[in-house]
Formats: C-alpha cells, sequence, structure tokens
C-alpha cells in the first residue's frame, strides 16, 4: 500500500485485498452459532500511478463571487488524468475520499478561514458528479497494463453568500480493480 498526500487529486491508496466481513447469522442465533466469511484478492503486482501523476495539482482557476452567488451555483468544470501502469488486466476504477462539506458528499476545503460557503465539486469522465467515497466508472486496462481516468472538478456554492478567499482541499483516492 503506497499513501502520498498531494495537493487536490491526492494520494495513491492502492488496496487489493479487499477484505469483505459478513455476518451470516440471526439476532436470535446462540452463542457460537453465528458465522463470519472472509474473503479477499491476493494478487501478483497492482497498479502505480504514473510518475507525473503522483503529486497531482489541479487548477481550478480564480473566479469572481457574483459566479456563485446562489446555492448550487458552479464554476466551469476543470479536466484532469490519472494514469495508472502496471495494472492487471481487466478494468480499474477510483474512489476518492478526503473531508466532506458538512452534509454533502462534495470536497471540503482545507480550512475554514478560507474561501466560506463552498466546496468542490468531483465529476466522473461523462461529467454525472461523483461524489466522495463512490467507485468512478471503470476503465478498461489495456494489454500493457495501462489506464487513463478522466476526471472533472470545479467550485459549487453550499449556500447563498459565498465569501472570498483561497480556496483548495485534498484528497485521496484507492484504484479498485474490477
Amino acid at each position: 500500500m503506497t499513501n502520498k498526500k498531494t495537493p487536490f487529486a491526492g494520494a495513491l491508496l492502492a488496496m487489493v485485498p479487499l477484505l469483505t466481513f459478513s455476518s451470516l447469522g440471526h439476532a436470535a442465533s446462540s452463542l457460537g452459532e453465528i458465522n463470519i466469511e472472509l474473503r479477499g484478492n491476493v494478487v501478483d503486482f497492482t497498479c502505480a500511478v504514473i510518475a507525473s501523476d503522483s503529486n497531482k495539482s489541479v487548477e481550478l482557476g480564480t473566479w469572481p463571487t457574483k459566479q456563485l452567488q446562489s446555492s448550487g451555483d458552479t464554476t466551469q468544470p476543470v479536466a484532469f488524468t490519472l494514469k495508472l501502469e502496471g495494472c492487471p488486466p481487466g478494468s480499474a476504477s477510483i474512489t476518492f475520499s478526503g473531508t466532506p462539506a458538512p452534509g454533502t458528499t462534495l470536497l471540503a476545503l482545507d480550512d475554514a478561514v478560507l474561501a466560506q460557503k463552498v466546496a468542490i465539486e468531483l465529476h466522473d469522465s461523462d461529467r454525472t458528479r461523483l461524489p466522495l467515497e463512490q467507485a468512478s466508472q471503470t476503465v478498461g486496462i489495456d494489454e500493457n497494463g495501462n489506464a487513463t481516468l478522466t476526471f472533472f472538478a470545479n467550485y459549487i456554492a453550499l449556500a447563498d453568500g459565498v465569501q472570498p478567499g483561497v480556496a483548495k482541499a485534498d484528497a485521496t483516492f484507492m484504484i479498485n480493480y474490477n
């Protein structure tokens, strides 16, 4: 597992042996009658983000507060890619993690003394919103073990009356193998 913190697009958190816990018993079961199934995968190799994407910064631009006057107003989306190499055959997706803005699945800004009432909205390659902790659409891995995933990001007003200031956030991501 590699975990590097980088501006916005975050860190590589490649977890291949995914372990799921499943209780197969009922609440009324007697002691000793509850089964737990432990499953996972062990693979020979895992994906890695190419070196130029390992400390990625995505510049979302400078926007006037009038662009974000009302709750739900957004700035223009900015495209960015994550390129993977050395992947096992199949497909891959990405799950972004970070601090959510209160009551949302949007990425909160790093510090409350920065711009106010603003968050960062992530989008999948088809420009649909990609909530934190949800896997992106899958992309195929080519015969050389490479894949490129495209995403978009923009600012979004959380409420009326956005206040100006620096607007930045950090996110991490996990590579999912399919």
